[in-house]
């Protein structure tokens, strides 16, 4: 089953189940998506259905979702970030986003005004679906309602200017979540292949069962210290292959086409597009370069 939230041609918000090119709509009778990640209802013969040709996607998380990142969980691509110097860590690397950082499948990011370091990191995420604290790895699987895929673009200046990386990853509209999530009865909990294309090129290419931290570790560890709820997310990492490591390093452009491809979820694309800088903005923009 893959569940989606959507804005109509008109602007309504939506959300419901993808069938093929259609969708089921659910919001006429289920109060939230997150009891739609909870309960997983199987479409009725009344709920409406049309194409899903001229919907906009948004991120199938909650209203307010906790987003929480993993950082370097590939070797490889710890490696290529020269992040792992001593052998395999003992606990994963951590970070958080905002909710207005992603946009929705289809949407394009938003390069950062006098920056051009915004660069591609393509991930497969898990979307909470029941609620827990202190999860055991061996329970994980019972609060995840599925998995989607992430564009966690990152603005590599800001996210250098320190050991930090909050800076770098929240760009307004800099990252992309969707296009919905595939439950886990469909996409099963087996390795994962996620792969990355620029402008129809493989820049990324993986598989989850070469996670250092793998999904039902993630869930229990960042459950032991927050709570989780229906509609949180946990993007897992990215693969070896980002632009910064390039040689030259290769950033985001306008114009540039990013696919995200999770084998059994489906695709994420987006396009990028440059920031209009406010005015009064401009100063401490180039300030902080």
């Amino acid at each position: 089953m893959r569940l989606a939230r959507f804005h109509t041609p008109s602007g309504e918000p939506g959300f419901g189940v993808v069938e093929g090119d259609r969708v089921v709509r659910l919001d006429h009778r289920i109060a939230s998506f997150e009891s739609v990640l909870a309960e997983r209802p199987q479409p009725r013969a009344d709920d409406p259905r049309g194409p899903a040709a001229g919907l906009r996607w948004a991120p199938p998380v909650g209203d307010h979702p906790k987003i929480v990142c993993v950082g370097f969980n590939y070797a490889a691509h710890a490696a290529e970030s020269e992040r792992s110097p001593d052998g395999t860590p003992q606990r994963p690397t951590l970070f958080t986003r905002f909710t207005d950082s992603f946009v929705g499948a289809g949407t394009p990011v938003v390069r950062p005004a006098l920056d051009d370091s915004l660069d591609w990191e393509g991930e497969a995420a898990l979307v909470i679906g029941a609620a827990g604290r202190r999860i055991a790895a061996e329970d994980a699987w019972r609060h995840v309602a599925g998995v989607t895929c992430v564009a966690e673009n990152s603005v590599r200046n800001w996210q250098l200017h320190s050991g930090q990386a909050t800076a770098g990853k929240n760009w307004h509209h800099s990252g992309a979540v969707g296009p919905w999530v595939t439950t886990t009865d469909e996409v099963g909990t087996g390795p994962l292949r996620v792969t990355t294309r620029l402008n129809g090129a493989t820049v990324q290419d993986d598989t989850t069962d070469r996670l250092t931290f793998g999904f039902a570790e993630l869930v229990a560890y960042v459950s032991t210290f927050t709570p989780l709820r229906p509609g949180d997310l946990i993007a897992t990492g990215t693969p070896q292959g980002i632009g910064l490591r390039r040689d030259p390093p290769r950033f985001l452009r306008p114009g540039d086409e990013i696919e995200v491809e999770v084998s059994g979820v489906g695709v994420l694309r987006h396009g990028v597009v440059d920031e209009t800088p406010a005015p009064l903005g401009r100063e401490m923009l180039e300030a902080t370069r």
